[in-house]
């Protein structure tokens, strides 16, 4: 018998990218409860909820719940916290690690021989 991982305090699930049937907002009252922290998102999920067809509500509420565990998960809080600051200006800037690869996503000849000879590509 596997053990379960155990979720840090305060989170809401064990992983912040996938939200497990046993975890979180369980009904529709339920996730309505727990978006009401948020008006914007309540009052657009009960609005699609009460026009989508049948079939697709499932879907409907797994997108919420989505949206659910991006507000309250503390990583992905912390995630978009940390690209609202901005980019690392220590980092390699996204235009210097493109310009390696070609169209087809293959480095370009001249990229490998600059990562060969530990050369940086800024």
């Amino acid at each position: 018998m596997c053990a379960q991982p155990v979720e840090p305090a305060g989170w809401p699930t064990r992983s912040p990218y996938r939200i497990e049937p046993d975890e979180g907002p369980q009904s529709i009252a339920e996730l309505k409860a727990a978006l009401a922290a948020w008006p914007q998102d309540l009052m657009a999920f009960t609005a699609r909820l009460e026009a989508v067809p049948f079939e697709r509500i499932r879907g409907l509420v797994a997108e919420y719940r989505m949206v659910w565990l991006a507000r309250t998960h503390p990583a992905l809080r912390d995630a978009e916290h940390t690209e609202a600051e901005g980019p690392d200006p220590d980092g390699v800037p996204a235009e210097s690690v493109w310009a390696d690869y070609d169209d087809n996503l293959e480095l370009r000849p001249d990229a490998v021989v600059r990562a060969e000879l530990g050369e940086d590509a800024r």
